[in-house]
C-alpha cells in the first residue's frame, strides 16, 4: 500500500486526556459509557414491559438468550453457578453493542471500545479473576491447585514437575487469548472501515454497505458469542468435578 494511502488511515489513534497525571483514552471511555447505558436501558425497558402472559418480541429474544445460556451453564458448570448466567448475558450484549458502535457514522467521534486492547484486557481480567476465585471457593485451595496446575490425574508424581510449568503457561494464556482475540478482530474491522473510507465514492458507497452488513450480522455477533462462550468454558474447566461429570449426561437428557 502506498505511503500517501497509509497516511490517511487513522486506526489506533485516540482522543487522549489526562487524569491524576495518567494518560487516558477519552474516546474509549465515552464509547464504553454509551454501550453501558444502552445495555442498562435495554434492561430497564425489559423490566417495565415484562409479562407472564404472551411476551413481546424483545422479551422473547431476551428469554431465548437467557434460557440458552442457563441450560449451557447448568450442563457445563453445574447448578451451583447460576450467578454466571446474568454475567454471561450482560457480557454478550455489552460486547455486541460495543462492537456495533463502530458501524454508526459519527465521524470517528464514537468508536468501538472493543477495538482498544485496554478495554478487552479489562474484560478478560474480570472474567479470569472470577474464574479463579470461583475455583478456589468451590474446590478449596489444594483442589484449585490440583485441577488447574496438577493435571491430568493418575500420573506418577515426577511427571507433574514437568507438566506444572506447561499448565502455568496455559493459565496465563487464557486472559491473553481472551484479550487479543476480541481486540484483533475488532481492530481489523475498524481498519476495514478506514480502508473503505479512502476509496472513491462510487466504490466506497457499495463496499461500505456490504462490509457493515457483514460485520454487524456475523463478525460482531460471533465475537461477542465467542467471548461469552469461553467464559463458561474456562469456568467449567476450573471447577470440574467427578460428581458433575457423572450428573452431566443425566441432566442433558430431555
Amino acid at each position: 500500500m502506498r505511503p500517501e494511502v497509509l497516511a490517511q488511515i487513522q486506526v489506533g489513534q485516540h482522543w487522549v486526556g489526562s487524569l491524576f497525571g495518567e494518560q487516558i483514552y477519552l474516546d474509549t471511555l465515552i464509547s464504553s459509557a454509551v454501550a453501558f447505558c444502552i445495555v442498562l436501558g435495554m434492561g430497564m425497558y425489559l423490566r417495565s414491559r415484562i409479562t407472564s402472559g404472551v411476551p413481546g418480541r424483545f422479551q422473547t429474544m431476551i428469554e431465548l438468550v437467557w434460557s440458552t445460556v442457563d441450560d449451557y451453564v447448568n450442563r457445563m458448570v453445574g447448578p451451583f453457578a447460576r450467578w454466571v448466567v446474568p454475567l454471561v448475558v450482560v457480557l454478550f450484549f455489552y460486547i455486541l453493542v460495543s462492537n456495533w458502535l463502530e458501524l454508526i457514522p459519527t465521524g470517528d467521534r464514537l468508536t468501538s471500545p472493543t477495538a482498544d486492547v485496554n478495554q478487552t484486557a479489562a474484560l478478560a481480567i474480570i472474567v479470569i479473576v472470577l474464574v479463579h476465585v470461583t475455583s478456589i471457593r468451590r474446590k478449596g485451595f489444594m483442589g484449585y491447585l490440583k485441577i488447574n496446575y496438577l493435571h491430568p490425574e493418575g500420573m506418577p508424581w515426577f511427571f507433574y514437575i514437568l507438566l506444572a510449568p506447561i499448565n502455568i503457561i496455559a493459565q496465563v494464556s487464557y486472559p491473553i487469548s481472551l484479550t487479543l482475540r476480541l481486540f484483533g478482530n475488532m481492530f481489523a474491522a475498524a481498519l476495514m472501515l478506514q480502508i473503505i473510507a479512502i476509496l472513491p465514492i462510487y466504490l466506497g458507497f457499495v463496499f461500505n454497505g456490504v462490509w457493515k452488513l457483514f460485520e454487524g450480522l456475523f463478525v460482531d455477533v460471533i465475537q461477542a458469542f465467542i467471548f461469552a462462550l469461553l467464559t463458561v468454558i474456562y469456568l467449567s474447566m476450573a471447577t470440574m468435578s467427578e460428581e458433575h461429570e457423572a450428573v452431566q449426561p443425566a441432566t442433558s437428557q430431555p
